[in-house]
C-alpha cells in the first residue's frame, strides 16, 4: 500500500499485460513448484462461538491465532477516509472464507476492516498466495501485501520493505488509466536513501495486469501469489507472471537494499480501503456493502534438504 511520509519520491512503471482468448480461471490450482513446502496457512475454519448472525448465517472472528485487527490506520494520515474496525460486521468468517466488508451508514460515512499478521505469522522468504474475489466500484481499494517488521527494531516504513502482491483500485475510468476493476497492481517499496531512518526516502517500482479478457477481477476468484528470494521478487495471478524485480542490484538505488535480503521479518495485510487520494471517493455508481472474499491464504518456503 501507498503511505504518507514527507520525503517520497516514487517511480511506478505500469504495463499492460493482456495475454490471449481462452482465458478459465475456474479450471485454475495454484502449484508452488516441487521445491517449496507449506509452511503456514489459514482455511478460514470457524474458530470460537459465533459472533453475530449476518445474511441469515452465523459469522466468526479470524483466527486471532493469525490475524489482528488494524483500526483506523491511516484515517488520521488522509490516506484512506473509511474508518478500519475491529467489527465482526467488517471482517469475519464464514462458509470457510474470509469477508471483509465495507459498509455505508450515510455519505462519507464508511467503515471497513484490516487484517495483519504481525508478531503472530511472520516469514522470511517464500511464496506468499491467496485465493480472492475482489470488490468492485469506484473509490474501493482491496489489498493483499507483505510489510517488514521494522517495529522490533525501531525502523519505520519503508526501510524494511513492502511488497504489495495485490492492490486494486476500482472504477471504470476510460482509455489508457489502470483506475479500474479491470487492473491488478503489483509494486514493491523500499528506503532508497538509506538502510536506516535518517533519511528516508520512498523509492518503488511497480506494474499492473488486465484481466485477458478484459473482465472485472469481481468477476473472478484468482489466486494472488508473489515470490520472495534473496535475489529476487516476483509477482503473480493464476499462471501469470507480471512483474520481477532483481533484488541484489537495483539501477539507481542503493546497493544492498536489506528490505529484501532476509535481515527482517515480513508479515501479511488484508485490506478493503474506501476514498484513498489516487482513486477517489465512491460516486452515485458505488454499490454498497462491496465484499473482498478470501478462500485461504498460504505461505510456502524452499524445502529443507538433508544431506
Amino acid at each position: 500500500m501507498f503511505h504518507f511520509i514527507v520525503s517520497l519520491f516514487v517511480v511506478i512503471i505500469f504495463n499492460d499485460v493482456c495475454l490471449g482468448d481462452g482465458w478459465d480461471p475456474s479450471n485454475f490450482t495454484f502449484n508452488p513448484g516441487q521445491d517449496y513446502e507449506l509452511v503456514w496457512q489459514d482455511e478460514f475454519e470457524d474458530v470460537g462461538p459465533p459472533q453475530a448472525n449476518i445474511s441469515g448465517k452465523p459469522a466468526y472472528a479470524p483466527n486471532p491465532k493469525n490475524w489482528a485487527h488494524i483500526t483506523n490506520c491511516c484515517l488520521e494520515l488522509g490516506l484512506d477516509r473509511e474508518n478500519n474496525t475491529d467489527s465482526i460486521y467488517n471482517s469475519y468468517v464464514q462458509d470457510n472464507q474470509l469477508i471483509i466488508a465495507a459498509l455505508t451508514d450515510g455519505p462519507k460515512k464508511w467503515t471497513s476492516g484490516r487484517l495483519k499478521t504481525q508478531n503472530l505469522q511472520e516469514f522470511t522468504f517464500g511464496i506468499f498466495a491467496a485465493k480472492i474475489r475482489l470488490p468492485y466500484g469506484q473509490g474501493i481499494w482491496p489489498a493483499f501485501w507483505l510489510l517488514g517488521n521494522g517495529d522490533k527494531y525501531d525502523l519505520s516504513w519503508p526501510t524494511t520493505g513492502e511488497i504489495d502482491i495485490l492492490e486494486m483500485m476500482g472504477g471504470n475510468r476510460s482509455g489508457n488509466d489502470t483506475r479500474t476493476d479491470q487492473y491488478a497492481h503489483g509494486t514493491v517499496h523500499w528506503n532508497n536513501e538509506s538502510n536506516t531512518m535518517h533519511p528516508v526516502r520512498n523509492f518503488a517500482k511497480g506494474t499492473s495486469w488486465k484481466t485477458p479478457d478484459g473482465s472485472k477481477l469481481h468477476n473472478h476468484s484468482l489466486v494472488y501469489w508473489g515470490e520472495w528470494t534473496p535475489t529476487n521478487i516476483t509477482i503473480g495471478i493464476n499462471e501469470f507472471q507480471y512483474f520481477h524485480l532483481n533484488t541484489t542490484h537495483i539501477p539507481n538505488s542503493i546497493n544492498p537494499v536489506m528490505a529484501f535480503n532476509g535481515t527482517w521479518p515480513y508479515y501479511l495485510i488484508l485490506s478493503l480501503a474506501v476514498d484513498v487520494p489516487w482513486d477517489g471517493p465512491p460516486d452515485n455508481t458505488t454499490v454498497f456493502p462491496q465484499h473482498m472474499v478470501v478462500d485461504w491464504v498460504r505461505v510456502y518456503q524452499k524445502k529443507t534438504i538433508l544431506l
